[in-house]
């Protein structure tokens, strides 16, 4: 008990001390030294008390003038209504808000996150007359909250495909969010690089961002342009002072912004993509936390812009080639079948043009896929200047291009046109490096609605007419016709068919140039029937001769294709040209027949051409049959002063003995040896032994199916004198071959 008085006593005499009187005055003075707020509010929200920090945000001087105001009075009307709304129902529940997060705008601006908690006050008779708020700044921590969410919504709208200006209007926004007064923006390189394009700003003047929109990249540029420039951050902390926006001092003049700090960012090539650019109303430079902050959003503007490109190949590697940046097959189909729907509404006709390269695999194993991807490179844009572009074309596939053709009333006269144009500009000369060679192409063409009732048909009689051309010898054109479905004949129909073309001239030769592979002159030609069919077209030897051979036919139209040949290599001299010797084959039928010699005779004398220039061939097989007569008939051809050629040799049976004794003036190796003489060795022995005995028999030596460099220089290597193949020229028409340039008297240039 006396030490409870004691205890009383005690306090009694430290409540009368001067020094540690519990005045208002000290309770004020203590909470003014706390960094959080306080603060007492009356039944109306009314400020009683406050302590320092209060006033300072509020950018007051002193408490004493925050007394009897309200948050209406000093807040924004959205912040402050929520402020009161939340003390209204602590006063009216008695239940107290703990830890409860506020935001506010200062009057300055500045934007602050609290960790607030609200407690009721009661009156001796324990009724509400207001209540008591401390708030703790957690401004850092909820903006690192939202920077970290705000970072992630961007990689989700990035990985989600959302639109390019909206990943980066949400970028821009978390960015902002980080500080106040900064607003930013996101200026893009145009293709060129060379340019700025205004992309996003969402808190910026729309008028400035339209007036800077296309901005130079350069040295003197504002921020912006500067930092795309030099590569580098251009920080400058005055606008209306700084030399980089000299040029564009009174376009900013407008604006309320005075400093404007810029971060390149860059594709993983390194290519300058765009800047990320912010701007304050204060004149100073970006506090190491904002540097970092515009760092790290160019890096994730980079992100966003490189994804928005990949997404763009992607989708234009849907529609186009990649090789060539034509239109594919399924972007064609799709166009088709458009503009066949609106010709069935306008009437306006329209046809399909199919081109295929002719045996690009020639190209391909002679100078590599690398090669061959430039060449169609180069065809691809011929086929596009094609009437200065005006036709739409595609690349269907491999080595095939395709063309939709509009036109009006003279639909077909245009159509010949551009498949003319198309042959002349695809054929012409390609120089890639120190190659230099020619390509020739097939070409079909189909119209709508005359050819076909629908797109996939107009295609496919494309695609019909386009192997008909290919059929008939290639280097041509066809346009699809409808045809009546051709009854089927037998064999008595189509000998009687020949018979009839024989003698109606339905029959046509072709000619393949032999170069001299030493002097690269044109020394001569092989002779190549071909059957003008009126109804199948375009007949190549392999479609008729064995018919002919069976039927006995073989003997008149070999008479013909003597005499024809003789005909046009006289021609070709009475014109000037260089004269050369032309090969006509003998098939085993004509060599039998008693007849032989006078009709080449005939068709000597007949065409006044010398007998030194014509050469005729023979199998391997046909001289074993009888030796003996063989060279009773060959004896009499050379004291003619005929040459004689021994084709395909190698696939048959012949000795050499027997060779020996035939009085043969040329050799030529098959193209079965000549093939694979790039990656074959015995093929490569084979033809240096035959080169080598056609040599020491005085032979001259004629390699057949020539279609590669690499064939080329082997067999130059071996001394082989004459080639004969596609690597020098394809079977053509006597006109064209006329006008070959080995046919002059200077000699043609052959190296590739």
């Amino acid at each position: 008990m006396a030490s409870e008085l004691d205890r009383l006593n005690d306090l009694a005499q430290l409540r009368a001390g001067d020094e540690l009187c519990l005045t208002g005055d000290w309770l004020q003075t203590l909470v003014d030294e706390v960094s959080d707020y306080i603060f007492v509010k009356d039944r109306n929200s009314r400020f009683v008390m406050a302590n320092r920090q209060v006033a300072i945000d509020m950018g007051l001087d002193d408490f004493s003038e925050l007394l009897g105001k309200s948050d209406l009075e000093l807040h924004p009307q959205e912040v402050s209504a929520g402020f009161i709304s939340v003390e209204a129902e602590v006063m009216t529940t008695g239940v107290a808000k703990i830890d409860l997060e506020e935001f506010v705008i200062l009057p300055n601006g500045k934007r602050k996150w609290f960790s607030s908690s609200k407690f009721p006050v009661t009156n001796g008779n324990n009724e509400i007359v207001g209540l008591v708020g401390i708030c703790r700044d957690i401004t850092e921590r909820k903006r690192a909250e939202m920077l970290q969410q705000g970072h992630n919504r961007v990689l989700q709208e990035i990985a989600s495909g959302l639109p390019l200006l909206d990943v980066l209007n949400t970028l821009v926004l978390t960015i902002e969010s980080q500080m106040d007064g900064v607003m930013g923006s996101v200026m893009l390189t145009d293709q060129s690089g060379t340019h700025l394009l205004s992309s996003v700003a969402p808190n910026l003047p729309a008028e400035y961002m339209a007036l800077i929109d296309g901005v130079p990249v350069g040295p003197k540029v504002g921020s912006c342009g500067t930092a795309v420039h030099t590569r580098s951050c251009v920080f400058v902390d005055d606008i209306l002072t700084h030399e980089l926006w000299a040029d564009y001092r009174e376009v900013v003049k407008q604006f309320d912004m005075r400093s404007c700090w810029s971060v390149p960012f860059f594709s993983k090539d390194s290519r300058v993509l765009g800047t990320f650019g912010l701007y304050s109303k204060e004149v100073r430079h970006p506090t190491e936390h904002e540097h970092k902050l515009a760092t790290e959003a160019a890096r994730l503007a980079s992100i966003a812009v490189e994804r928005d490109l990949a997404e763009g190949r992607i989708r234009y590697l849907a529609h186009h080639d990649v090789l060539t940046g034509l239109p594919n097959r399924h972007e064609f189909e799709r166009k088709l079948d458009e503009k066949v729907e609106d010709s069935k509404i306008t009437g306006v006709p329209l046809a399909v043009v199919f081109v295929d390269v002719d045996n690009f695999k020639f190209v391909n194993d002679s100078f590599g896929h690398a090669t061959g991807d430039q060449v169609l490179s180069i065809i691809a844009e011929r086929i596009k200047s094609v009437d200065g572009g005006a036709h739409e074309a595609i690349r269907f596939g491999g080595d095939e291009f395709v063309l939709i053709i509009e036109g009006g009333s003279d639909l077909s006269g245009t159509l010949e046109n551009v498949m003319v144009s198309l042959r002349d500009e695809i054929t012409r000369t390609i120089n890639i490096g120190d190659l230099s060679f020619h390509v020739t192409c097939s070409i079909g063409a189909a119209c709508y609605p005359a050819d076909a009732e629908d797109a996939a048909e107009l295609l496919k009689n494309a695609d019909t007419a386009m192997f008909e051309a290919k059929s008939s010898g290639r280097d041509g054109y066809k346009i699809y016709q409808q045809i009546r479905p051709v009854k089927s004949v037998n064999k008595l129909t189509i000998i009687e068919e020949m018979r009839n073309g024989i003698e109606t001239g339905e029959f046509i030769l072709d000619y393949q140039p032999q170069y001299d592979l030493a002097s690269g002159r044109i020394v001569g030609a092989e002779a190549l029937v071909r059957w003008q069919h009126p109804q199948l077209g375009r007949l190549m030897p392999g479609e008729f001769i064995a018919l002919a051979e069976e039927s006995g036919l073989i003997v008149p139209l070999g008479r013909w294709v003597l005499r024809e040949a003789c005909r046009q290599n006289r021609a070709w001299q009475d014109a000037g040209r260089n004269p050369i010797t032309i090969s006509v084959n003998v098939s085993a039928r004509q060599f039998r027949d008693a007849a032989l010699i006078s009709d080449v005779c005939a068709a000597l004398e007949d065409t006044g051409m010398a007998a030194e220039f014509l050469e005729l061939e023979l199998t391997e097989s046909l001289l074993v049959q009888n030796r003996e007569q063989a060279v009773e008939l060959m004896d009499a051809f050379r004291r003619i002063g005929i040459k004689l050629a021994i084709d395909d040799f190698g696939t048959g049976y012949s000795s050499l003995a027997a060779l020996k004794n035939f009085p043969l003036t040329r050799l030529k190796i098959d193209r079965s040896f000549v093939r694979d003489l790039h990656v074959d060795e015995s093929d490569r022995s084979i033809a240096r032994a035959i080169i080598s005995l056609g040599r020491e028999l005085g032979l001259n030596v004629v390699a057949e199916g020539v279609e590669t460099p690499e064939q080329q220089a082997f067999l130059a290597s071996c001394r082989c004198d004459t080639v004969q193949g596609y690597q020098f020229g394809y079977p053509m028409d006597a006109d064209t071959f006329g006008e070959l340039p080995g046919m002059s008297r200077k000699p043609l240039d052959v190296r590739y």
